[in-house]
């Protein structure tokens, strides 16, 4: 037969005799497949290729009659589909003798060597898809190789990395810390963020806590009593309150802000090159406001001018212990608002 022929041959070999037959795409497959398609590809074209020198003595061993051996051999180097085929024709041949066969009569006779070598053929044809059977059912089943588990593993991993990508922009995140950070990236938004915590610092020294109720407990939710706390308000009805917030409001917001509109070096300094750009630079001039709320905080807080007597030392004395660090809190505010609108300008400079 020719086919032991082929796969007795080295892949090198066998690629050899794909391109001088012109085999399209033969470099796709490994060797089993290519023993496959090499032989049906030579036999559809023997007329063409049966000149060949290459292919003389595959085209002898085609012509040669198949050796015949054992029905179990030959029968075990079938394919699963060879052998059910098998099956199937030795049950047609045992249904057609036995409707063959007459109906015996119910006188017992005795075996003629016909019956007998009827009864040893029907044996060994039983013992025959026994041994069939028996095969086909140990035959083991191959695993899945590495190459299919490496890319069912690739490609959920890619469909799980889409995903995750579709859900994330979806959600917004990124549009939303782009937006944040381009509100922040300014001195606006540093200065208000300073005059926030110094404030909320404030309004939670000058605003008491009080206790209003109690919930009652929530046995089947094992939920104990909470204690409800609310901020009394009824303090801004009292100078306690308005002392201390009109000082700090005047000495770290409304002066400094005045001045740094007034006084507004950049603005001077954009009028002179009488860019298209002026009318959108700030109003308030930065480094002004933090220049003038550092001398405020000197001469109130440090060296206890008061206005006039107009505040008491109470009220004084309140704003150093409500904002976060006292003096060196407040001096290092306007450092931060300096240092930063110094940055920004030479920024804009270059």
């Amino acid at each position: 037969m020719s086919l032991p022929y082929l796969k007795s041959l080295k892949k090198p070999d066998l690629l050899s005799i794909a391109e001088e037959t012109d085999l399209p795409d033969y470099n796709d497959f490994n060797k089993t497949d290519l023993v496959i398609l090499l032989e049906k590809h030579l036999r559809e074209n023997r007329s063409i290729f049966n000149n060949l020198q290459s292919l003389a003595e595959y085209y002898s061993r085609l012509d040669s009659p198949p050796r015949r051996g054992s029905p179990l051999k030959r029968d075990t180097t079938r394919t699963p589909a060879r052998r059910a085929r098998k099956m199937e024709e030795v049950k047609q041949e045992e249904s057609s003798e036995e409707a063959e066969e007459p109906e015996p009569s119910p006188e017992v006779v005795s075996p003629t060597p016909a019956a007998s070598r009827t009864n040893t053929r029907q044996t060994r044809r039983q013992s025959l898809r026994q041994s069939i059977s028996a095969i086909a059912d140990a035959e083991p089943t191959l695993p899945a190789s590495p190459a299919i588990i490496t890319e069912a593993i690739d490609a959920q991993t890619v469909k799980l990395r889409e995903t995750i990508d579709h859900v994330w922009t979806a959600s917004g995140l990124v549009e939303r810390a782009h937006s944040l950070r381009a509100t922040l990236s300014n001195m606006k938004a540093v200065e208000i963020l300073v005059l926030l915590l110094e404030s909320a610092s404030l309004a939670k020294e000058l605003v008491p806590i009080r206790y209003l109720t109690t919930t009652p407990p929530v046995q089947g939710a094992q939920i104990p009593p909470i204690p409800i706390r609310v901020p009394d308000l009824f303090v801004v009805l009292e100078g306690a309150f308005w002392a201390p917030f009109s000082l700090w409001f005047l000495t770290c917001l409304l002066l400094p802000l005045v001045s740094a509109y007034f006084i507004n070096l950049s603005w001077q300094a954009s009028s002179g090159r009488r860019t298209r750009s002026a009318s959108r630079l700030a109003q308030f001039d930065p480094l002004t406001f933090n220049i003038v709320k550092a001398l405020l905080v000197n001469v109130v807080f440090v060296s206890g001018s008061n206005f006039g007597g107009v505040y008491s030392k109470f009220a004084v004395r309140k704003v150093v212990d409500s904002v976060p660090g006292g003096v060196s809190g407040l001096l290092t505010g306007t450092a931060i608002g300096g240092v930063g609108a110094l940055y920004e300008a030479i920024l804009h400079r270059s």
